[in-house]
């Protein structure tokens, strides 16, 4: 069988969805060395995967600390500086057969190209179409505001665009090409019809569908105290913290016929929450697929990997956008009629209780969440990728 050099991007979001799928590429007898930040040495080893830490470009900067698109391209630009030589030298004398590589990070399109091996994009978020993306909340001011504050980027931009080409022997990449890099077969975690603008895509792209293993099962909870009511779900994410919308919630549903399940994060002190309503049942973790199951209306960050899960056991949302492409995933769901979407600096009690109230009276809501849950997993998960690699790897005879 073939020695795969897969590259990861850090973040549970980039992480997480890839897990499965390299669990199941050692099954069918890959042998697969993984490129990731240290804080994922050990999820990435239960995969049976050879771990390796590559340079931490981040710094400990979060996505909520960068205030502009142009400035997370340079991000980009500045880890190449770190990421790409790290790694050739880690593989130097080594004989790789075909790179797996997160769209966004690790530049791992052209670490194939310098190591003459062919390469499959890993893709967490939505494919590009070329055309600015949907975000919720963006009105026309903003967009041109956004688009003249960013022009005091583009010079360096430039600047270590060429210093990036000069270097490798490339041509200089447009801001489109350091923000997704396509490799050779390009995987999309998602199913076409949650896809914006598809329609612009001219077969570039495989969408697998949301990649969701068997989560570990060392997660406890008191599934006994759920007691038939209807189930409002809360989590933002393990990155992202808000007590004030956790607090919020507690005001919004303290008398609503329901029950609710906070996640608040392992770092957050629960004993902020001892005198929460009856109703409230509050963990810094809880097992999220058990959960979904039997949720009726999920709040959330708009992360795509929750996103996902949820649709995928058909769950209407409500996305609180904060960061990344979350404000986009939030623009989808409302295209789709899978929920609505409330600004992060506009959340109220009296909205939170009456988006609840709304999506679970109206059915309409619930049948669009179902439509598009079934379109995901119709589309085949991570055994549908590691297909897809396997007829790939026929066509260009590898391995």
């Amino acid at each position: 069988m073939s020695k795969v050099l897969f590259i990861g991007g850090p973040g549970e979001g980039h992480v997480n969805p890839t897990l499965p799928l390299v669990k199941e590429l050692i099954r069918r007898g890959e042998e697969v060395v993984y490129f990731c930040s240290e804080e994922y040495r050990e999820k990435i080893t239960e995969t049976g995967a050879e771990f390796r830490a590559y340079a931490d470009f981040l710094h400990g900067k979060r996505p909520e600390d960068i205030q502009h698109f142009l400035e997370f391209i340079l991000l980009l630009l500045d880890s190449s500086q770190q990421v790409i030589p790290d790694i050739l030298q880690q593989v130097q004398g080594e004989q790789y057969d075909y790179v797996i590589h997160d769209s966004l990070f690790g530049w791992g399109r052209l670490i194939s190209q310098v190591l003459k091996v062919p390469s499959v994009t890993s893709s967490t978020s939505f494919a590009s179409t070329g055309k600015p993306p949907k975000m919720f909340g963006q009105t026309k001011m903003q967009k041109v505001k956004d688009l003249l504050s960013g022009g005091k980027y583009i010079p360096s931009i430039n600047r270590k665009s060429k210093q990036l080409a000069s270097c490798y022997g490339i041509p200089v990449p447009s801001i489109d090409h350091i923000f997704y890099q396509k490799g050779d077969l390009n995987l999309v975690y998602m199913s076409e019809e949650f896809q914006p603008d598809r329609h612009r895509l001219k077969g570039e792209y495989v969408f697998v569908g949301p990649s969701i293993g068997e989560k570990r099962g060392d997660v406890e909870f008191p599934f006994e105290k759920l007691d038939g009511r209807p189930l409002v779900y809360v989590s933002i994410g393990t990155v992202l913290k808000s007590n004030s919308l956790f607090q919020q919630c507690i005001e919004a549903f303290s008398d609503l016929e329901c029950q609710v399940i906070m996640s608040v994060g392992r770092n957050t002190d629960l004993r902020q929450f001892e005198h929460a309503p009856h109703n409230f049942l509050i963990r810094p973790y809880v097992p999220q697929l058990e959960i979904l199951k039997r949720t009726d209306v999920f709040i959330t960050h708009g992360g795509m990997n929750s996103t996902m899960e949820a649709l995928a056991f058909h769950v209407p949302l409500i996305v609180v956008p904060q960061t990344s492409d979350q404000p986009m995933v939030a623009a989808r769901i409302i295209d789709l009629g899978c929920g609505v979407g409330i600004a992060k600096n506009a959340i109220t009690p009296s909205r939170l209780r009456s988006a609840v109230e709304r999506l679970l009276q109206d059915s309409t809501y619930k049948k669009s969440a179902e439509r598009i849950g079934d379109s995901l997993r119709s589309s085949g998960g991570y055994r549908r990728a590691a297909d897809e690699i396997e007829k790939w790897k026929v066509r260009l005879s590898i391995g």
